[in-house]
């Protein structure tokens, strides 16, 4: 271990620091705990305004999945999966849930039945209306961009169904939405349910959503700040972000020089979560609301770190 900028850098095992994607940490425990056992009203309204007809999942993945197990697909079924940036990097935790009930593809086939619209990483998908030329069902995926909208503000209201996960975005352990946009489905029910998580979860969102103004000024705060920081290495932002886009991740491209999985592992020794944005020169890390410009030097120092002892 050693200092560099000011900060530790390979530390002994049980004194890593934890950067996640999700803005939880250990330090919401409290604030979690008093809220479960709170009277805390639920805040329909606020709740309905976000994810109108909606039903609560453990995960935004048994969200997808109750989706799909909508339209009878076959085995030999394809659903069509289009993302914002055209990368053929598909998060696993989509495409496996897809596998239970059918097969995927990245081009439209006569075996289509279903189009999944990914909005990925806090930019949506800005040609919904040629989308919906093709006359097939659409299930939108919000995971990563619960707080982005186009410029009609309709992201989440062009398909049957909308997918929401909610660590991505709030200090909370579990929870998936499913928003039922069309009457035809909201007859459903979750596959599995407990009516003490949800009602808890329930708590847990309307509380932090009330929030939300804040959340979305500051993740586009720590975006810059992150370039600001990292444009001495020639790392820039992947995305430009629209005033109605709010960052899931800061999200950049690199030089062809850095190794972004040795970079990848050694920030995850570190103890912040990262990924490389496969099929392209570029990498993520954590912008949530709660990092403070210290811990965005120390992601920062750390990246320099890693480049410049890997020249």
């Amino acid at each position: 271990m050693e200092f560099f900028n000011h900060f530790l850098v390979n530390p002994e095992r049980f004194r890593i620091p934890q950067y996640t994607i999700s803005p939880f940490s250990h330090e919401w425990i409290k604030t979690n705990y008093a809220l479960s056992k709170s009277d805390q009203p639920v805040n329909k309204d606020l709740l309905s305004h976000y994810f109108g007809h909606y039903l609560c999942f453990e995960s935004g993945r048994s969200a997808l999945s109750c989706a799909l197990a909508q339209y009878g697909l076959s085995t030999d079924d394809e659903v069509w999966i289009l993302t914002t940036t055209g990368n053929r990097y598909i998060s696993g935790c989509v495409t496996r849930e897809i596998e239970k009930y059918c097969k995927w593809s990245r081009q439209q086939s006569e075996k289509t039945k279903l189009i999944l619209v990914n909005h990925e990483f806090g930019t949506v998908y800005r040609a919904m209306d040629e989308v919906l030329k093709f006359n097939l069902p659409v299930i939108e995926d919000m995971a990563m961009s619960m707080f982005s909208t186009d410029d009609n503000r309709q992201t989440g209201n062009y398909g049957d169904f909308t997918i929401f996960s909610l660590p991505k975005f709030f200090p909370v352990q579990w929870g998936g939405i499913l928003k039922i946009n069309n009457p035809s489905f909201r007859h459903i029910q979750p596959i599995t349910g407990n009516p003490f998580l949800s009602q808890t979860l329930l708590k847990y969102v309307s509380f932090y959503l009330a929030d939300a103004a804040s959340i979305n000024q500051l993740r586009k705060q720590n975006n810059i700040l992150f370039q600001n920081h990292l444009g001495c290495l020639d790392f820039k932002n992947r995305f430009t972000y629209s005033e109605n886009e709010t960052p899931a991740v800061y999200m950049c491209s690199t030089p062809s020089s850095v190794n972004l999985d040795g970079l990848k592992v050694f920030l995850q020794q570190n103890g912040v979560e990262s990924s490389v944005f496969y099929g392209e020169n570029a990498f993520f890390v954590p912008v949530h609301q709660y990092l403070r410009e210290e811990d965005i030097l120390f992601i920062v120092s750390l990246i320099k770190y890693y480049c410049n002892d890997n020249k």
